[in-house]
């Protein structure tokens, strides 16, 4: 980011780009008496256009980016560096996939990869994790800035084998799949989709109950009519209609889940007979 350089001090802007508050506070904690930040030369500032360093907070929402932008834009064009202070708004957080956010990743959401947050629009320079990220880590991410305190981190990597292969290096692992009467990413998929429905809550139990009846469904001929019909026998039995609603959600997104994924592992063996189905 800024080689060798170090900055003796700095004036820093915070954006809040749609957080809870939590990583807000925070930040107001650095700037209390007791961590005092401004020891380190660090002053807080209440225009963009005096700003050396970008503090950002949130996970981009839509109502948000151009504020963000505008704040961006208006900063001195050296050194212009960007903090992203928390979880969201180094990656999106729990909120990646929502309809409330900024993310023009086209691959976000279902059992895609997580992407979002501010970097959608604005090059992230350091990232301070966490929800929220206690003072001292703020502190420790501010000095490493300033050329206080040297990054060191170690570069490792992993290799994660197929179940059949036991690990042979120090840095190999090996991949377990849960055992569960559903594929892999059919269970993600549900997984995000069913948070919209129940929330985060209870979707862990909800989405158990649900894989046993699958389960038991696939043991008959008719796997589909035998799913509904155990799908309306839980649903007569729960008193909770929020559950009773996520069950039949359940049962209506597999069967999507089921013909999409099926159809896209027919294709690819057609094309690529050596290649094992979806």
């Amino acid at each position: 980011m800024m080689g060798k350089q170090k900055l003796k001090s700095v004036w820093v802007y915070h954006v809040d780009a749609g957080s809870c508050n939590g990583c807000d506070i925070e930040v107001l904690d650095v700037l209390s008496p007791y961590y005092d930040l401004e020891r380190f030369g660090i002053k807080v500032v209440p225009n963009p256009r005096h700003a050396d360093v970008l503090f950002i907070t949130g996970p981009l929402t839509r109502q948000t980016r151009i504020a963000l932008k505008k704040a961006y834009e208006a900063m001195p064009p050296k050194p212009r560096i960007v903090v992203a202070v928390g979880t969201c708004a180094s990656s999106g957080g729990i909120f990646y996939n929502s309809y409330a956010l900024y993310n023009t990743s086209p691959q976000r959401g279902r059992d895609r990869l997580r992407s979002g947050g501010p970097e959608m629009i604005v090059p992230i320079d350091m990232y301070i994790p966490g929800c929220p990220p206690s003072p001292e880590e703020i502190l420790y991410g501010v000095a490493q800035l300033l050329g206080i305190k040297e990054k060191k981190m170690k570069g490792e990597y992993w290799i994660a084998l197929p179940p059949t292969q036991e690990p042979s290096g120090e840095n190999e692992i090996k991949f377990k799949i849960p055992e569960r009467p559903i594929p892999l990413r059919y269970w993600l998929t549900l997984r995000e989709e069913l948070r919209r429905v129940i929330g985060y809550y209870d979707r862990e139990a909800v989405l158990e109950d649900f894989i046993a009846l699958v389960g038991k469904a696939f043991e008959d001929e008719n796997p589909k009519e035998k799913l509904h019909d155990l799908v309306t026998g839980y649903f007569l039995k729960e008193t909770d209609s929020r559950i009773k609603v996520a069950m039949r959600f359940l049962e209506n997104e597999f069967w999507k889940l089921y013909e999409e994924y099926h159809s896209m592992g027919e294709g690819l063996k057609e094309k690529y007979p050596v290649t094992a189905g979806v």
